[in-house]
């Protein structure tokens, strides 16, 4: 393949053919107008501004992004990670001579008309991206306002600039609270003002360097175009393109003539001031020459595997292909070429033929393959094979197989056929199934378990194979993990909760396999010697006459009669009983050995935990452990009385019978293509996406419209990036929240630098000759409880280190997070030297996080004289209800009115336990004379006093359905900004290459039948804090959340 490759390349360059770039980047256009930087493949490129040849300027392995030209053309400015984090440089395009501005990680954004400092943005924990002006010289820069974003153009006069606020690049569509706006900062006075406000999102500001106007690109509801505001009018711009199908995005414009390029999906467009928008046609006439082949070594990494019942053959799978093996090892043999082989495989009873999973076209098939010269795949015929989705295969030990299936409405539906993988049917339960589908051993008889998603509670069924007939058993109120017949279809035995359970559908007798040996003791008899013989010492000869016609034309494919299900259904419930419980382990039904004993999996939550493999009988008794797995241990499959599993990447056995243990090691070379790799992640994408998506009808979109339009670039993508920018533009056409797509890392790999934090924040707005001030300090960091540094403070040294105007910051803290930094001060004029762990991220953003809260609660307090408590609610987990709780009841209790803060809050799903607590109506009174003897209204523990809640554009998901809700059930007012209307329960899904997305598959509804997503909470007051009340930390929403429910008390 390689050789092809470079053929065909040879030929390329004889013939005068040349690579047209696709999902070039980040355009640059020259100050006078005839030249485009852009990046591809990572590098920097140059072309001319009327198209032609390019030439590379970079060639690292590292990224480069965000080319800027300086006013005079000499330099270009960009974005690095060569040194493992985000670093500014500059090139010289002519030369390539390159150089580091400043070891600090600071993002360019535009240029100061004296060509000497660099617009930049860095973030900072309490205000997100923050301006600066980054002089050439690699000095300190300097802090020119705290709110900003990396889109930003300085005036030509540079006394301001213009910036884009919040908004989406790919949701050309969204009209929720965080749709993007233009902002200009005046940068003497420090004043924001706003200059859009449409409902769509406007991006990407450019100043005219000619004249008055700001070139922008804004929404028109389905894709970005290019307006132009002259004299600052923005209510009615002057629109420049009318792209019907992909957007216009990242603007940059000449300074001497107005001439723009931009990136329109996957290629580099131009507009002209006299004819209008039109592509720019590059080719690259040098060797891009990409392994597109991998090849690596495969050794003992098995991924998922079946034996075939004689122990004689493997099937396994590893990373994107199916392979066989011999179980006693030997020469591997692929079965798949195509890099879709995704989920189960098993094996038919011929021993020889293996059932696979296959992806096609993004939806998972069913197929075989039987292992012999020609080793041909072959898609199984059933009802579904089309267009439905196969969701799991498993071969019950009955012998019949069960499929488990999915389409654009429903998944976890069922489909049986016999022992030959043939005419599978339907089974048609009223739910979607929650639970394996256990079959009798006869296989006249199924259970199953379904969850009632009203109530959340799960139901048991039975289904009848001869009547085709589902018939309810029970209702449960716990999780169920597994189920299992007993071989006499007396019980099922039932994984639940952390237990195993056992049903009995007949009443049984606790001492059924009870010995009493007393018995052989007072059972006597006499033999024909006169002895006493104990009735165990007796030997019992039966003859028994074959029916030798009968037996000769028994065939195993002969039917087997019926065997009738006896029940007795009154009181079925109350004979579910406890068979295994342990503590802090989650325990699973393995395999059911006869009618009185079964074997068992004993696991624990945390990962050092080994697996165990146990046995017990019916009712719980003598429990043995039959073999530690160890940890790791999973994928367990038998052949009769061997157990295999996976563990460490190899196939580890152990033997009940010979109590011997093994394991089956290989090694072979694997190939596999990255770009065919890459279109499979498309189509997964799209299939998963599809499927799951909350919405069958996709927000009114076509989604297999869709899949054909963009799957021919999924085809040409280059790498995995390319990959992301079209998902990216295809789920945004849907236009949904929880979204993101997260692709594999490959390539240049970071080599750390990333700095350490302090629990401090550094104040830019001055350079001191030594040292640098603190604008504030934690206070319940290390400096600030044990070593007493407060805001003002000048850090001078850090390990020894002098710091003075010219030293960054950022390397004297790389790699130091988990480390002890030594740290000087000058403090209240005296010197002091602290010792302080670098703090990763999480630890930082915790110790500001209550920081912020203990501000805001003293404010609460001091304004309302102690009357009036606050709680903020980060999140909607299980903790953060904990902590909501006690706060509540330990710190507010005696409080008159509560105000509660969702904002910023990221959601999750304990919105209906804390509405509980807001929502009881008391119903008695009552007294106990052990404590105080006084009335108190039942039930305790609930709020019945006056509320209030805040909620803003940062509030998301299940922090967007609580104020929702205590809107609807009229608890209180909402007080703040609309939130970003981003509903929608969603998880996390790995794809087949180790990339991973979001996948939101349910959604929220308010009574009247408006959908949450897209809406979100509209408070009752609205308040919008501007940008000088955030930087001054005057909290405005706060504060009218106060003067509002101060109203309420007497």
């Amino acid at each position: 393949m390689k050789h092809i490759i470079t053929v065909i390349l040879a030929l390329a360059a004889t013939l005068g053919w040349a690579l047209e770039p696709e999902f070039a980047s980040d355009p640059a256009i020259s100050p006078d107008g005839e030249q485009v930087c852009f990046v591809y493949d990572n590098d920097l490129w140059l072309v001319s501004y009327n198209g032609g040849d390019a030439h590379r300027l970079t060639a690292t392995e590292a990224g480069e992004w965000g080319p800027c030209w300086s006013p005079d053309g000499r330099w270009i400015a960009f974005n690095s990670n060569r040194e493992g984090i985000t670093l500014p440089y500059l090139i010289e395009p002519t030369s390539g001579i390159t150089r580091l501005i400043i070891r600090e990680s600071f993002t360019v954004s535009d240029w100061f008309a004296d060509g000497q400092s660099l617009l930049c943005t860095r973030y900072s924990p309490s205000f997100g991206r923050s301006f600066f002006r980054l002089d050439l010289d690699g000095s300190r820069p300097v802090l020119l306002a705290e709110i900003g974003d990396n889109y930003a153009t300085l005036a030509p006069d540079n006394k301001s600039l213009v910036f884009n606020r919040d908004g989406n690049p790919y949701r050309e569509a969204y009209l929720g609270s965080i749709a993007g706006e233009l902002w200009s900062i005046d940068l003497d006075s420090k004043k924001y003002t706003r200059l859009t406000h449409t409902e769509f999102t406007e991006r990407y500001p450019r100043y005219s360097h000619l004249d008055s106007a700001l070139y922008f690109c804004a929404s028109d509801g389905q894709r970005f175009q290019i307006f132009r505001a002259d004299n600052g009018n923005f209510d009615s711009p002057r629109q420049l393109t009318d792209f019907p199908l992909w957007s216009a995005r990242d603007l940059s414009i000449a300074r001497q003539n107005d001439r723009i390029v931009f990136e329109h999906f996957n290629e580099i467009w131009r507009w002209h001031p006299v004819t209008g928008p039109s592509k720019l046609e590059i080719n690259i006439n040098s060797d891009l020459w990409r392994p597109d082949l991998r090849r690596e070594k495969m050794k003992d990494s098995f991924e998922a595997f079946a034996i075939s019942d004689d122990d004689l053959l493997v099937g396994f799978k590893y990373k994107y292909d199916t392979f066989f093996i011999p179980r006693k090892g030997g020469e591997v043999k692929k079965i798949s070429h195509k890099q879709s082989s995704i989920g189960d495989l098993a094996f038919l009873k011929d021993n020889r033929t293996l059932a696979l999973q296959m992806m096609d076209k993004g939806i998972n098939k069913l197929y075989t393959v039987t292992c012999d010269s020609l080793m041909q795949l072959s898609q199984v015929e059933w009802f579904g094979a089309d267009s439905l989705d196969v969701e799991s295969i498993m071969r019950d030990p009955s012998g019949k197989w069960v499929v488990r299936y999915g389409d654009n409405r429903l998944s976890g539906r069922i489909a049986v056929a016999d022992s030959s993988l043939t005419d599978l049917r339907p089974l048609n339960a009223r739910r979607p199934i929650a639970s394996n589908f256990a079959i009798n051993s006869s296989g006249d008889y199924a259970v199953y378990a379904t969850t009632r998603e009203d109530v959340w509670m799960r139901e048991l069924w039975l289904y009848d194979f001869a009547a085709d007939a589902h018939i309810k058993i029970m209702n449960d109120d716990s999780w169920i993990r597994g189920l299992a017949w007993t071989p006499d279809d007396r019980s099922i035995l039932i994984g639940r909760s952390n237990g195993i359970y056992r049903l009995d559908l007949v009443p049984r007798d606790e001492y059924e396999y009870e010995t009493d040996n007393w018995k052989e003791i007072f059972n006597t008899t006499t033999g024909e010697d006169g002895e006493e013989l104990i009735v165990s010492d007796k030997v019992m000869e039966v003859t028994i006459d074959a029916e030798t016609d009968t037996l000769a034309k028994a065939t195993e494919d002969e039917p087997t009669p019926r065997k009738e299900l006896n029940i007795v259904w009154e009181g079925i419930e109350k004979r579910l009983s406890r068979v295994i419980n342990e503590p802090e382990r989650w325990l699973r039904v393995e395999r059911v050995i006869d009618d009185s004993t079964f074997y068992y999996i004993s696991d624990g939550y945390d990962e050092d935990s080994s697996l165990k493999l146990k046995k017990a009988n019916m009712f719980g008794d003598n429990v043995k452990e039959v073999q530690d797995l160890g940890k790791n241990a999973s994928s367990l499959r038998w052949v009769r009385e061997k157990l295999y599993y996976l563990q460490g990447g190899k196939i580890r056995w152990y033997d009940l019978d010979k109590r011997s243990k093994g394991e089956l090691s290989t090694e072979f070379d694997y190939t596999y293509s990255t770009s065919l790799l890459n279109t499979r992640v498309f189509e997964e994408v799209w299939g998963v996406f599809g499927l799951n998506f909350y919405d069958p009808n996709m927000h009114g979109q076509n989604w297999q419209a869709l899949y054909e339009l963009y799957h021919p670039y999924a085809n040409r993508a280059r790498s995995i990036e390319d990959i992301s920018s079209i998902v990216n533009e295809m789920i945004g056409d849907i236009n949904a929240s929880h979204t993101g797509f997260y692709p594999r890392r490959e390539g240049y790999s970071s080599r750390g630098g990333q700095p350490a934090y302090l629990g401090v924040e550094f104040d830019y707005r001055e350079v001191l000759p030594q040292g640098i001030r603190l604008r504030s300090v934690y206070p319940t960091s290390r400096l600030a409880t044990f070593y007493g540094i407060r805001e003002g403070d000048i850090l001078t040294h850090i390990d020894g280190s002098p710091i003075t105007p010219a030293t960054p910051l950022d390397s004297l803290l790389a790699d130091k997070t988990g480390k002890r930094i030594r740290l000087n001060f000058i403090a209240n004029g005296e010197e002091k030297e602290a010792v302080q762990e670098g703090l990763n991220w999480e630890k930082n953003r915790a110790l500001l996080y209550e920081y912020k809260v203990s501000r805001s609660r003293t404010e609460v307090d001091q304004r309302t004289g102690g009357r009036v408590g606050y709680i903020h609610i980060p999140a909607m987990g299980d903790n953060n209800f904990t902590n909501f709780q006690r706060e509540l009841f330990r710190d507010n209790a005696d409080k008159e009115a509560l105000i509660i803060d969702v904002r910023g809050n990221t959601g999750g799903h304990v919105h209906d336990q804390i509405i509980s607590l807001l929502n009881k109506t008391p119903y008695a009174l009552s007294t106990s004379r052990r404590y105080s003897g006084q009335q108190n209204l039942e039930p305790r523990r609930a709020w019945t006093r006056p509320s209030i809640v805040l909620a803003d554009e940062n509030s998301f998901s299940d922090g967007e359905i609580f104020p929702i809700v205590y809107q609807e059930l009229k608890l209180g007012k909402v007080v703040g900004k609309p939130s970003s209307g981003s509903v929608i329960g969603t998880w996390e899904y790995n794809l087949l290459d180790g990339s991973s997305m979001r996948l939101p598959g349910s959604g929220w509804y308010k009574l009247d039948g408006t959908n949450m997503e897209g809406s979100g909470v509209q408070p009752d007051i609205v308040v919008e804090i501007s940008p000088e009340d955030e930087i001054a930390g005057r909290d405005t929403q706060l504060w009218r959340a106060i003067e509002e429910i101060l109203k309420e008390l007497p």
